[in-house]
């Protein structure tokens, strides 16, 4: 027999539930997001990472500092990281750390790219070797991204290359993620989001040094997105009120309505916060070119007909929307893989010109070979110059963050899928930008005394997330305290 006060009660809370779920199946969605989209209040600012991985490795003895300490005065001693000097007080470069694989099985790019971010041993040799592990974006995208988006992975090179393609992240199963080598799709999200050039300041505070307060003018994107919260708010108010009066609920139930309801009126104060802080963060169009960006929606990668395969100019195109969709928080981590694995590009450098124009993997090996070892000295020259075109490009990237106001609350990372051309994956190099809200050591070049990539990781996904002690890839529990603030 049934109980018909038990079949009396279900009809009730069927009711009541439907009778709600118009105005809290719509509030819902913006109330679990909010706290965290508008993240820009004073007291809870978003920390963004942004991973860049380039090809070949480096020239060692033209490229590092010459010698550890503050970097002020130090980068100006014909070294390849000279380039940085602009950025130095927001600038941490790291020499002595390992990848867990220091060396190569197979191919030595393939597994340097699958490790640099994994912080794990590749599987796998040749051209084939992959992933054993999540890579530290993945990680920290699913802590940090509010609405369940994936990192932003971008590629800047020959995507159809025939050999080693996407490689740098991976899914929590060490899937590789698929990769973006043009541009204009994420210009193309953006430009919805951004408000027009000439909207505001395009910066907080117009340093380029982050922590100011901005002065820019309304968003109007951000304007409408506040009156349509607002009105959900007074929807679900409404109804949250007549669910609470119903003296068919039980306890438990009045409690979480009110929670509900104290949490919807919490919001409002911090929504015309909210709009107001999102047109004064950057997220704006100015300093884009959006004539370059429109002209790219056909393009794709040319080997012959660009300087450089066109790399360098799509790393900074890449790069300049990485800082806006920061400023917007569009997306608070991502990736770009500046390069292909055994990386073909022909840089055009005075050394190369008298070598007869060698592709970058021949001169990292320093003859005229995919697999065996040179020792040419000019070749060896050629990579010291290519060093310092890519340093000019980071250098000239680093500034759209600085633009942005950005240094304060975020890190973007460089670092290489080998150290060296021989394919050794010990003292790869790091530099690190921004201080990553105060967590993160600045102006400086350490020595890390050849300490796993993962322990560097494991610092910053505590500065990003607040988890102590995350253990990491390959790290055993470590974290990094050469680089702690």
């Amino acid at each position: 027999m049934i109980d018909s006060r038990k079949q009396r009660r279900k009809v009730v809370n069927r009711r009541a539930f439907l009778y709600g779920a118009g105005g809290i199946a719509i509030g819902l969605p913006f109330l679990e997001g909010l706290p965290e989209r508008s993240a820009w209040a004073a007291d809870a600012k978003p920390i963004f990472t942004f991973f860049m991985c380039a090809a070949c490795g480096v020239e060692p003895k033209r490229f590092w500092p010459s010698s550890t300490g503050a970097l002020d005065g130090l980068l100006s001693s014909g070294k390849a990281v000279d380039a940085l000097a602009d950025q130095a007080k927001n600038l941490l470069i790291v020499r002595g750390i390992n990848f867990p694989l220091t060396g190569p099985t197979g191919c030595g790019h393939a597994q340097g790219l699958s490790q640099a971010l994994t912080a794990m041993q590749p599987t796998g040799g040749g051209g084939q070797a992959t992933a054993t592990g999540p890579s530290v974006d993945y990680v920290i995208s699913k802590a940090v991204n509010t609405a369940g988006n994936d990192p932003m992975t971008l590629y800047a090179g020959n995507l159809k290359n025939g050999y080693i393609a996407d490689r740098l992240s991976f899914d929590t199963s060490g899937k590789v993620r698929a990769s973006v080598d043009n541009p204009y799709k994420l210009y193309q999200k953006l430009t919805g989001l951004a408000s027009p050039a000439g909207s505001g300041t395009g910066t907080t505070g117009g340093t380029g040094t982050g922590g100011g307060t901005g002065t820019g003018t309304s968003n109007p994107l951000a304007e409408e997105l506040v009156k349509k919260r607002n009105s959900v708010n007074d929807l679900v108010r409404a109804e949250l009120n007549s669910l609470i009066q119903n003296p068919k609920l039980s306890v438990a139930d009045r409690q979480r309505l009110q929670q509900h309801f104290d949490a919807i009126r919490d919001s409002e104060s911090t929504m015309m916060q909210m709009g107001q802080q999102m047109a004064t963060v950057g997220c704006t169009l100015d300093g884009v070119d959006t004539s370059v960006y429109d002209a790219l929606s056909s393009w794709k990668y040319n080997a012959t007909n660009v300087p450089n395969g066109g790399i360098e100019n799509i790393v900074e195109l890449h790069m300049g929307l990485v800082a806006l969709a920061f400023a917007c928080d569009y997306n608070r981590t991502g990736t770009l893989q500046w390069g292909d694995g055994t990386d073909h590009t022909v840089y055009q450098v005075p050394s190369n010109d008298t070598l007869g124009n060698w592709n970058f993997h021949y001169i990292s090996h320093r003859t005229q070979s995919d697999g065996a070892l040179g020792t040419s000295s000019t070749a060896e020259a050629a990579h010291a110059e290519i060093d310092q075109v890519r340093m000019t490009t980071l250098a000239n990237s680093l500034k759209h963050f600085a633009d942005r106001g950005l240094a304060d609350n975020a890190i973007i990372l460089w670092t290489n899928h080998v150290a060296e051309g021989n394919h050794t994956m010990k003292n790869v190099p790091f530099i690190l930008w921004g201080n990553g809200g105060g967590a993160i050591k600045q102006g400086q070049y350490v020595d890390a005394a050849n300490a796993n990539n993962g322990q560097l990781y494991n610092s910053l996904i505590t500065a990003v997330t607040g988890e102590a002690s995350p253990n990491f890839g390959s790290s055993n529990g470590k974290d990094l305290p050469v680089v702690h603030a």
